[in-house]
């Protein structure tokens, strides 16, 4: 990579690094918060899903806004939305204050992925596989890293505020970092860009379809315009199928890191006799997902080395499904050893993932196609919490695993019809066409 592509896979990967920081923040401290509100555990859910649903559905207007402004322009509006909005958290009062406070926390967090990957996928030509194993490297450290930030803010000034303010300021001080920063071909965010729809950002490719059944697998321009009369709608059926994908193994990241404590706790012994089960089962859990840093950056790394880089989730997934049914069926040491490997497998899938979706979508829409790809994972994918929840109290948390090596297998199937459908399209006119009175 040059130095250009370095710097902004490096914004981008702090970026991503401090959106699942502040919303891996919760679940950390949200014992404290219910006693102090008075809160149930049913209110303080319905706040967290109305924040979790707005991460996932913030992720399509994201997109759009991207392609139509520019990446880096919007990520600085979301790095600095995000910032304001923690720093409100942590000083919001009564139940209403922190509801709309952490709504507005989860709608500004929901720009990161389709304007940080749009980044990654427009300007990173030479090692574009090893900018997105980075940019995940960094997000799995802000999933495993806050709790322990989140535990040192309540030792040292004994309340769960302490963390969203800290996080709010380094935020603040990111957000001047990115406004100050050039990257070449990308617009700076000036705050009447976002009032003036004619200056909309236009791509050299703007023309460009993405036919999966290249050499390349990168888009390929139209010719001459006469295969495509009007306006012609361009969809790979493997886009379609990588959809399919994002949902199915959105079911699984979510289900896996909100029952994977529960399970640990539940059938490993010396967690369970522990005098302080459930700060041990944090702990070992934080140990576990600390693995995925390795699958990460080797999901990225890889897909600068092969040629069909649609093969990796056929084998991601041919692993990850005996695993996962694995950990349902296993106790202590045999549990512990399948929920590492899981968790080592399992998030070489990201990085893999977003690399196929740039590929399949052309170089001006990459922000919609990951604003509609993160919806699909944190949206769609979040009803894992609910079915986990109602399998839990009736079968027991390791039957939820289960249920996810089912999903697996699907997430397996899909993977491989992405490789078998590479080269069919979905093709379409768009035409307007006004009714003609005199025929009536």
């Amino acid at each position: 990579m040059n130095s250009n592509e370095q710097k902004l896979t490096w914004l981008a990967g702090f970026s991503h690094f401090i959106t699942h920081g502040y919303m891996s923040l919760l679940p950390a401290v949200l014992v404290m918060i219910t006693a102090e509100h008075s809160m149930s555990f049913t209110d303080i859910g319905i706040i967290a899903n109305i924040g979790y649903f707005l991460y996932g559905l913030g992720a399509i207007p994201a997109g759009y806004l991207s392609d139509k402004f520019g990446s880096k322009r919007v990520l600085t509006f979301g790095v600095g939305g995000m910032a304001l909005s923690s720093l409100l958290v942590g000083v919001s009062q009564g139940i209403w204050g922190f509801a709309v406070c952490y709504a507005f926390l989860g709608a500004f967090a929901s720009i990161h992925h389709p304007a940080g990957l749009s980044l990654i996928a427009r300007r990173v030509e030479s090692a574009k596989g090893k900018a997105l194993g980075i940019h995940g490297v960094l997000g799995n450290v802000g999933i495993f890293l806050t709790p322990l930030v989140a535990v040192l803010g309540i030792k040292f000034f004994h309340t769960w505020r302490a963390a969203y303010v800290l996080y709010g300021l380094v935020g603040i001080l990111f957000a001047v970092m990115m406004y100050l920063s050039r990257v070449d071909d990308e617009p700076d965010l000036h705050w009447r860009s976002f009032f003036r729809w004619g200056g909309a950002l236009r791509d050299p490719v703007d023309d460009e379809v993405a036919v999966p059944g290249s050499a390349t697998g990168q888009a390929a321009p139209a010719k001459g315009g006469a295969d495509l009369p009007g306006a012609m709608l361009i969809l790979p059926v493997s886009l379609l199928l990588l959809y399919c994908g994002s949902i199915l193994s959105g079911f699984i990241f979510r289900g896996s890191l909100t029952f994977m404590p529960s399970l640990l706790q539940q059938e490993v012994h010396f967690i369970t006799s522990s005098d302080e089960p459930v700060v041990l089962a944090g702990t070992v859990t934080t140990v576990v997902l600390s693995l995925g840093l390795i699958g990460a950056w080797f999901g990225g790394w890889i897909n600068d080395k092969i040629k069909r880089p649609e093969f990796f989730p056929i084998i991601l997934f041919a692993i990850v499904a005996p695993l996962l049914y694995m950990v349902s069926s296993m106790t202590d040491n045999g549990l512990l050893s399948s929920i590492s490997l899981f968790s080592l497998f399992y998030y070489a899938w990201q990085p893999s993932h977003n690399y196929l979706i740039s590929r399949y979508t052309k170089k001006a829409s990459h922000g919609m196609g990951f604003g509609v790809n993160f919806f699909l994972i944190f949206g769609v994918g979040s009803i894992a919490t609910a079915i986990g929840g109602y399998v839990a109290d009736d079968f027991g948390v390791d039957r939820f695993y289960l249920v996810m090596a089912v999903i697996a297998v699907a997430a397996l199937a899909a993977a491989i019809g992405v490789y078998l459908v590479k080269p069919y399209l979905i093709k379409g006119s768009l035409h307007l066409v006004r009714e003609n009175n005199n025929a009536r």
